[in-house]
C-alpha cells in the first residue's frame, strides 16, 4: 500500500497504526452497544486512535472498503455476539481479516454471551444459517429468466459461501483463546485488552 499513499490515491492511508473495532450494530441500548461504547471510551482516553464504521466511514463512504480495511488492519477489537455471526457484514469483515493472515494475533477478541460458539452443536447452526441463507438467494436467483447484468448477486452468494466454509475454522480458533468474560473486561476497565 505504500506506493497509493504516496500518491494520495488511498484515502485510508490515515487508518495506519490505528485500533478498529468490529461488531454487529444494534439499539443503543443493548449489551453489545454499551461494551462497544465503554471500550471505545476507556481505550482513547488512553491515547489509543479507535476507528469505528458508525463514526469514521462518513456520508457516502464505500462499506465494503471500509471492511476490506478492517480486515487489513495490525489491531482489531472484535465484539462476538450472535447477531455478529449471523450478519453478512460483520461476517465479511472476519474473513476479510483471516485471509490477510496472523488472525490470532491481530485480533482480540470479547465474546458476548449469546454467541453460542464454545459447543460444536451450536456452532453448527452457523453453518446451517448460511447455508440457507444462500439457499434462499439461490431459489430466487433461480426464478429469474434474465440473469444478466446481476454481479452483485453473485457476490452475495459468493460471501455466504466464503462464510460458510470459514465460519468453523474461525470459531475454532475464538473458542480457543481466553478471551475473558465481558465482564472481566468491564469490571477492569479493559485494561487486560488494552495491555494486550
Amino acid at each position: 500500500h505504500g506506493m497509493a499513499e504516496r500518491s494520495g490515491i488511498n484515502s485510508m492511508a490515515g487508518y495506519e497504526h490505528k485500533v478498529f473495532i468490529s461488531y454487529a450494530w444494534g439499539e443503543e441500548t443493548s449489551e453489545r452497544e454499551a461494551i462497544v461504547n465503554q471500550l471505545d471510551q476507556s481505550l482513547q482516553k488512553r491515547g489509543l486512535k479507535i476507528v469505528r464504521d458508525k463514526r469514521d466511514l462518513g456520508y457516502k463512504g464505500s462499506i465494503r472498503k471500509f471492511m476490506e480495511r478492517i480486515g487489513e488492519g495490525d489491531g482489531i477489537i472484535v465484539i462476538i455476539s450472535d447477531k455478529y455471526l449471523r450478519s453478512k457484514n460483520c461476517m465479511y469483515e472476519l474473513v476479510e481479516i483471516a485471509e490477510n493472515k496472523q488472525f490470532a494475533d491481530r485480533i482480540f477478541p470479547i465474546i458476548l454471551s449469546d454467541a453460542k460458539i464454545y459447543d460444536a452443536a451450536d456452532r453448527v447452526d452457523y453453518i446451517a444459517h448460511w447455508d440457507n441463507e444462500k439457499e434462499k438467494l439461490n431459489k430466487k436467483y433461480g426464478t429469474l429468466k434474465d440473469k444478466s447484468n446481476t454481479e452483485g448477486i453473485l457476490e452475495q452468494l459468493s460471501d455466504y459461501d466464503r462464510f460458510g466454509d470459514e465460519i468453523d475454522g474461525l470459531t475454532r480458533i475464538l473458542k480457543d483463546m481466553n478471551t475473558l468474560t465481558p465482564d472481566m473486561h468491564r469490571d477492569s476497565d479493559f485494561s487486560e485488552l488494552f495491555i494486550a
